[in-house]
């Protein structure tokens, strides 16, 4: 979950990100414009982490799971 509690898959995310990437390369932002951007960017990586470490432990637990079967 976003810090403004808006829920978006993973994909989304990362696609807003590179959309904010090539705007602020594109370099004709203001100061204000480019500051909003670089935060809906953090934001965004940080969601990004969550998701991604989420992801992780899941797979974890999975593997855990497998093995456990596989042992009996």
């Amino acid at each position: 979950m976003s810090e403004n509690g808006d829920d978006i898959s993973f994909e989304e995310a990362l696609m807003k990100l590179e959309e904010i990437v090539r705007t602020m390369e594109g370099g004709d932002l203001s100061l204000d414009e480019s500051l909003n951007l670089f935060e809906q960017g953090i934001t965004l990586t940080k969601q990004c982490s969550f998701q991604l470490e989420h992801a992780k432990q899941k797979v974890e637990e999975l593997a855990e799971e497998n093995s456990q079967e596989m042992d009996q």
